[in-house]
């Protein structure tokens, strides 16, 4: 502080410190209005001091002179009625919050079993975490980052956060691991803090030749794969009609049957093969008739267009002119 004299009357000149908030993000979060004062001895002063931070507990003055304790507020001013101490150097502060590590992270599966083509979810479970803002959830397929979860809940309570990863199995994904990291960042000045899940192995059931009932008129759609190195080969033996195509990609042969008939009945057989050996599997398709083919055994007028002749009485079942004849 400066002392200087101006006449008869003494004053004195405040440089107000403002940065003292250890903890709390940033730089120097807190702002002072005005930056300095010049009182006159025995003179009423006054400081606010602010700030845009949402990451404390308090903001209060410490001043040997109407010194305020920590409240939770974004501004707060310093006043003193008769300022007669020389010596004084106010000071307002900032208490940071209380940061809260995970203490367990954990992840689940919707399903047991899954199946290929099929969704499903895999959910990373951290218990006991604040703030929950500062929180980052990272998942990661062997070691490859696949996902990145943030989230925007100021809560400064430590609450259990969840991080949900949908999940569409592939045969290629049969063995690998899965797993989610929380990572709490809490600034240059803060500490850093990583915890991991434990790996989930992955399991994925391929689908195979199954049996199929259609109706005609019906696409369908056979599908045969096999996991084997070298890359195998694929033969199908049926019947052979027009409608019938078969494609081979990324190692995987489909045979398509467009508007089935039913010529398109019978079984159906994959043979896969490479130069270690080979494997087939057959399915039967059944192809169903769309329409119902029923009799009327109801009676039918029949309008006889001659007369009787004495040759028709020699043939019983041609009823007389007028009669009924059931079908």
């Amino acid at each position: 502080s400066f002392q200087h004299f101006f006449g008869s009357h003494e004053l004195c000149k405040y440089k107000i410190c403002s940065c003292h908030a250890v903890g709390v993000h940033g730089s120097c979060p807190i702002e002072l209005n005005p930056l300095s004062v010049v009182v006159r001895y025995g003179d009423a002063v006054s400081v606010n001091c602010s700030t845009s931070e949402t990451m404390f507990d308090g903001m209060g003055w410490e001043v040997t002179e109407g010194g305020i304790s920590p409240k939770k507020v974004n501004h707060l001013t310093w006043s003193v009625k008769n300022l007669k101490n020389w010596d004084i150097s106010p000071q307002c502060f900032l208490n940071p919050s209380p940061e809260t590590f995970p203490e367990q992270v954990s992840i689940s599966s919707s399903s047991g079993l899954m199946r290929e083509e099929e969704e499903y979810n895999f959910t990373c479970h951290i218990q006991h975490v604040a703030p929950v803002q500062n929180l980052t959830v990272r998942w990661y397929k062997e070691d490859t980052l696949i996902r990145t979860d943030t989230f925007n809940n100021t809560s400064k309570k430590p609450v259990d956060q969840s991080s949900v990863y949908s999940f569409t199995a592939k045969r290629q994904d049969n063995g690998v691991t899965l797993r989610c990291e929380a990572h709490m960042d809490l600034g240059p000045e803060g500490p850093q803090f990583d915890l991991s899940s434990q790996a989930y192995n992955i399991t994925v059931h391929c689908k195979y030749l199954e049996d199929a009932e259609v109706e005609v008129g019906s696409n369908v759609s056979l599908k045969c794969s096999s996991m084997s190195n070298p890359r195998p080969q694929y033969i199908w033996n049926y019947y052979r009609t027009d409608n019938v195509m078969e494609e081979n990609e990324d190692g995987v042969s489909r045979l398509l049957i467009i508007n089935a008939t039913a010529y398109n009945s019978g079984s159906y057989t994959c043979r896969t093969f490479n130069e270690i050996g080979e494997v087939s599997k057959t399915a039967r398709v059944t192809v169903k008739s769309k329409v119902n083919i029923a009799f009327d055994t109801s009676c039918t007028d029949i309008q006889l267009v001659q007369r009787i002749t004495p040759i028709d009485l020699i043939f019983p079942l041609v009823p007389p002119r007028g009669s009924h004849l059931c079908l």
